[in-house]
């Protein structure tokens, strides 16, 4: 597996993780439940692109590429102003957005340079 491949799958990786903990962290302090049950689904299709991209198959990397771009450029910019904003962020939402969106990067450079 080449270096950006492993930069994919880790990013991948992270991504589906920290998504499904700040959602449960979320749900902990009266989130709602629909988004914990949407980011696990997506959090499984994250893990399915990962071992795909660990498997060489060109097909995650367009995947993983479609993902990190809608997510940076139309979802993540909405939830900031949606979400974040009017909630009274503390530190655990700060970190989760800046990891998050430098997981979003990063897949998109690991994707278009593997």
């Amino acid at each position: 597996m080449s270096t950006w491949q492993t930069v994919l799958v880790v990013a991948l990786a992270l991504n589906a993780a920290l998504g499904f903990g700040y959602r449960v962290y979320r749900l902990s302090r009266k989130g709602p439940m629909a988004d914990v049950a949407g980011q696990a689904l997506l959090g499984a299709l994250l893990v399915v692109v990962a071992i795909g991209a660990a498997g060489g198959h060109s097909w995650a990397r367009w995947a993983a590429l479609a993902y990190a771009l809608l997510f940076g450029l139309v979802v993540m910019p909405v939830w900031t102003l949606a979400v974040l904003l009017p909630l009274p962020p503390g530190r655990v939402d700060y970190a989760f957005t800046g990891v998050y969106w430098a997981t979003l990067v990063a897949i998109v450079v690991a994707a278009l340079v593997w």
